[in-house]
């Protein structure tokens, strides 16, 4: 059987599992780079060139040279050529591994294949990196430059501070219908993995989204989504990234990563920062648990740990002031 056929029947499964559109969407796009890099990259203890279509063919070290290949060229079409700036990170190349990992798991239980090839595929270590958040200056200054004033500037000026307020996904943003706003509470009907859940908002936040919602949304039906674009087509995913990039643009912060994700990071720092529980917020940021979270959080510590370190450091004592001060030996001359 050829891999093209097997992952035909996989994706078929996960439709019967009620999968979402999205994610059936991603594991096509992997899918569809592993089929190529498979018919091109690989080459055989001689170094010779090998396609490999059929599925029994498949072994580790055909999917570790897969994999390199991610690391060091990306997964364009251009295989072999790309320059190396198109090279995936770690991160990327994790998650294409996972749905290679998901296929041929599948493919060893419905016994097409004899033996599984991913049983020893590691993935790559992925570096640990400081989260980045936004700082009361930053989130003052992306606010100013929305204009309250008129429909687009002031439907902005609600989303960004609700994305601040929520942390909710962008697409979770998106599908919010106006029948799901509540005083308190927003429920959020299309989750990641299909969950529903209700996030808390703020009173402010409430009385901005009531007010953009009856000035100018002026709806029809409460199953209506809450944010347009105008004549009465709602808003996408496109479009939200287009408002954030205008944002950035207009704000000046061109060295900052400026995304919907980094709107939920800041959420959650200043959640924990202000007391907030771990259990509750892995409730309102819709992860399946509590170590997702906790790992989630893990990239913040090492901003708070420099916090003490004039206070704890052992140079702080050392009142260095006082050599610095100090007059210099003069220099020897031959006459002494």
């Amino acid at each position: 059987m050829e891999i093209s056929e097997a992952v035909e029947q996989f994706l078929r499964d996960c439709e019967n599992k009620q999968l979402t559109p999205s994610t059936l969407l991603t594991y096509r796009q992997r899918f569809r780079v592993w089929l190529q890099l498979l018919a091109t990259v690989c080459k055989d203890a001689k170094g010779n060139h090998v396609v490999v279509i059929d599925l029994e063919r498949v072994t580790v070290d055909y999917l570790r040279q897969c994999v390199q290949h991610m690391l060091k060229f990306g997964s364009g079409s251009k295989l072999g050529r790309a320059a190396v700036t198109d090279k995936l990170s770690a991160n990327s190349v994790r998650s294409y591994i996972l749905v290679c990992k998901s296929f041929f798991n599948w493919c060893y239980q419905e016994e097409l294949i004899d033996a599984n090839p991913v049983e020893r595929l590691k993935s790559p270590k992925v570096p640990s990196k400081v989260t980045a958040t936004f700082s009361d200056e930053q989130i003052h200054k992306m606010l100013s430059v929305c204009d309250p004033n008129t429909e687009t500037g002031f439907r902005d000026y609600v989303i960004l501070l609700l994305l601040l307020d929520t942390g909710v996904r962008l697409s979770e943003l998106c599908h919010i219908h106006l029948e799901n706003v509540h005083p308190e509470y927003v429920k959020i009907e299309h989750g990641k993995g299909r969950k529903e859940r209700e996030v808390g908002i703020s009173p402010e936040i409430y009385k901005l989204l009531w007010k953009y919602i009856n000035k100018y949304r002026h709806p029809i039906n409460s199953d209506e989504k809450a944010f347009f674009i105008g004549r009465g087509v709602a808003l996408q995913d496109g479009g939200v990234q287009q408002l954030l990039d205008r944002v950035k643009k207009d704000a000046g912060f061109e060295d900052i990563r400026f995304s919907a994700h980094v709107f939920r990071h800041t959420f959650s720092k200043r959640y924990k920062d202000n007391g907030g529980d771990t259990l509750n917020l892995s409730r309102e940021l819709g992860h399946s648990s509590v170590r997702i979270t906790e790992i989630y959080l893990q990239n913040f510590g090492s901003t708070e740990a420099r916090k003490d370190h004039t206070k704890y450091s052992p140079v702080s004592g050392l009142q260095l002031g006082k050599y610095a001060k100090q007059k210099r030996p003069k220099k020897r001359t031959k006459q002494d």
